[in-house]
């Protein structure tokens, strides 16, 4: 077993790389996911300070008022040019409305528009109008069928705004599980470190005369590379358990009651023999460290880019997502999505999810024969 404790050897000589690459990757995780926890509250009413200039005293004006204070801040404010002027610049409030005297006559039986004043720029003035705009048109429509004042203010009180519900079609309540982003970034944490090291391994046994010295040993070359891709295994693999723990750790009851616990660390798992596939296949070309310093931050950036590991495939062209499903990492993220959407995974789901888990293992398998072919032209 000399190769294979020279193959340990030199990975525990990288083992400070090893834990920074850990490192990064738990880091990027956590703060990913933090993001996209924020990211799902913008989905709710959004509170905007709106100042008021309120000329009308009326009925239809303290309607108006509490139309717009149902979802915003409403600042009562003077008819003062200059103090307006200071509440916009110090942004205490983002959105004033003067109403007019005679609000009723003019504005809602008659076609006189409110004089508003917003901060330039900013979407809090659409957001606002687009409110005012409906207080007006429901209003209107009332004064036309005859509504008094009186009646009309009484009317727009008692409007509730609607209740949204989620339609749960993929059994998984409309929302995205935590551990989903965690899978998510596992690519560039694999490709990376496993390019790296083993990137450093199959170059040191090349330096000087050691492949020389290694074909004139008592050890068969077939043996020592049974050897090498058994070292090469018991690293992945290691890799692999430290995130399957890690998951399990962090994620708990969520990830393991999940029913789907076990397709993600399949997924993962297949992702792994892929990156390993093509760990050993860079290794094998690349010279000096400087060449796999440039191979694998295009390996791994640009597969991460592109398969939608730091862009969702949403946000990517169609033109893109296309040439992507040539690359693993693509189906990883496509199965890891339909695990994200679906709470159930049968029928055509499980036969997408499997078929996707396929394609990965043939892309390992096309990898390793690629690796074979280069082995044995440079044997010659």
């Amino acid at each position: 077993m000399s190769v294979f404790r020279a193959y340990m050897k030199i990975a525990k000589r990288n083992i400070w790389m090893i834990l920074l690459y850990l490192v990064i990757f738990f880091g990027i995780t956590v703060m990913f996911q933090s993001f996209a926890g924020e990211g799902t509250q913008d989905y709710q009413a959004e509170n905007v300070p709106v100042g008021i200039v309120d000329e009308d005293q009326g009925e239809a004006a303290a309607a108006l008022i509490g139309y717009i204070g149902k979802t915003n801040e409403t600042v009562m404010l003077e008819d003062d040019r200059e103090v307006l002027q200071e509440e916009l610049f110090y942004r205490n409030v983002y959105y004033i409305v003067r109403i007019p005297e005679g609000f009723m006559e003019k504005c809602i039986l008659g076609t006189e528009n409110l004089q508003v004043t917003t901060v330039p720029g900013t979407y809090a003035g659409y957001y606002v109008e687009q409110q005012i705009g409906s207080f007006l048109n429901f209003a209107r429509s009332y004064g036309a069928a005859g509504f008094t004042e009186t009646e009309i203010a009484s009317a727009m009180a008692d409007r509730e705004t609607a209740e949204v519900t989620l339609l749960d079609l993929g059994g998984n309540t409309g929302e995205t599980p935590s551990y989903v982003f965690f899978f998510r970034y596992l690519p560039y944490l694999f490709l990376s470190l496993l390019c790296y090291v083993l990137g450093y391994i199959l170059m040191g046994f090349r330096r000087g005369s050691l492949p020389q010295r290694m074909r004139a040993s008592a050890v068969p070359v077939r043996r020592q590379s049974m050897e090498g891709l058994a070292a090469a295994g018991v690293i992945a693999f290691a890799l692999w358990g430290i995130c399957a723990v890690a998951a399990m750790a962090a994620y708990g009851k969520e990830f393991l009651s999940s029913g789907r616990a076990g397709w993600h660390l399949l997924n993962s798992f297949t992702l792994l023999a892929a990156s390993l596939a093509l760990a050993y296949l860079v290794g094998t070309l690349v010279k000096t460290s400087t060449a796999l310093n440039g191979v694998v931050n295009i390996l791994a950036l640009g597969m991460c880019f592109l398969c939608g590991v730091f862009v969702e495939m949403d946000y990517l062209s169609s033109g893109v997502r296309k040439a992507a499903q040539f690359l693993p990492v693509y189906w990883y993220e496509n199965v890891n999505n339909l695990l994200a959407e679906h709470g159930n995974i049968i029928g055509n789901v499980r036969t997408e999810v499997l078929a996707g888990i396929g394609i990965q293992l043939v892309f390992a398998a096309a990898f390793v024969c690629v690796t074979l072919a280069v082995s044995r032209e440079k044997a010659h």
